[in-house]
């Protein structure tokens, strides 16, 4: 079907194509599920590359970590961070790089698009999914430009030498941390109409809480007070220690949502 690139045994060669798609995997026949939808709608290696991180007997590959270290080698249009257990039962080759070349027309200042993701309003999310919450969800006219990213699906344009932080870890808020170095670049991020399934409606564990803890402490000191409004929740970024664990509340960030007072702080 495909010939796959393990990232353990990358040894200074360029990846070069159209699209390079980047994996972390666990587990082979959901990978390989995956890469026969890609290949049954479109996606082959004339066009495509396919590289994976082999987390099967430990999670050792995290994505701030290892997406950072492959896209040294990556030389693509566009790189797409994907996880294993998506489907391209819907939407093939030709309507991604349709959705993107419009992208691009709209707004040639793009970094990062993907299929789910929230802005400044903590009351929205911005949605082209099917999950098993949903079928056929759309929640919103696309495309639309947004502050946070699912890591269901993350597309980098590479020309714009955006990457993630060096200083964060884990396996969540890695899709939020892209869009926030994309816009301290002073570029855009967007969800775009374009349709796969994900079997999966997400984990939030203990893992995820202290993601979230890390990702906060990194940039509430860096970013005007703003909410941003992820597929996963709400956070709040302030330089103030007091608004930040106000804010961070849950109990006061459900009050907000219903208010809309967070505008007040919102950046436009």
């Amino acid at each position: 079907m495909f010939q796959c690139i393990d990232a353990a045994k990358i040894r200074g060669k360029l990846i070069e194509n159209e699209f390079v798609f980047v994996t972390l995997i666990t587990s082979k026949s959901e990978y390989e599920e995956h890469l026969r939808s890609l290949f049954e709608n479109g996606f082959n290696e004339k066009n495509c590359s396919f590289v994976f991180f082999d987390n099967r007997k430990e999670n050792a590959n995290d994505p701030f970590e290892s997406f950072n270290r492959v896209l040294n080698f990556i030389h693509a249009q566009y790189v797409v961070f994907v996880h294993q257990d998506t489907r391209f039962i819907f939407d093939g080759f030709k309507d991604l790089k349709c959705k993107l070349e419009k992208l691009s027309d709209l707004d040639p200042n793009w970094a990062v698009a993907g299929n789910a993701g929230g802005n400044y309003d903590l009351q929205k999310k911005f949605i082209r999914i099917t999950d098993p919450a949903n079928k056929n969800l759309k929640t919103a006219s696309l495309p639309h430009r947004v502050h946070s990213l699912d890591e269901n699906l993350l597309i980098l344009r590479k020309s714009s030498l955006v990457a993630f932080s060096n200083d964060l870890h884990g396996f969540h808020f890695y899709g939020t941390d892209l869009c926030q170095q994309a816009e301290s670049r002073g570029y855009s991020c967007y969800v775009i109409d374009f349709h796969l399934e994900h079997l999966s409606s997400g984990n939030k564990d203990k893992l995820f809480d202290q993601a979230r803890t890390r990702f906060i402490e990194k940039y509430q000191s860096k970013l005007q007070t703003r909410f941003i409004r992820m597929t996963t929740g709400r956070i709040c970024l302030s330089g103030s220690l007091l608004l930040s664990k106000l804010f961070n509340n849950k109990h006061t960030l459900f009050i907000l949502r219903k208010t809309k007072l967070n505008h007040f702080f919102s950046k436009k």
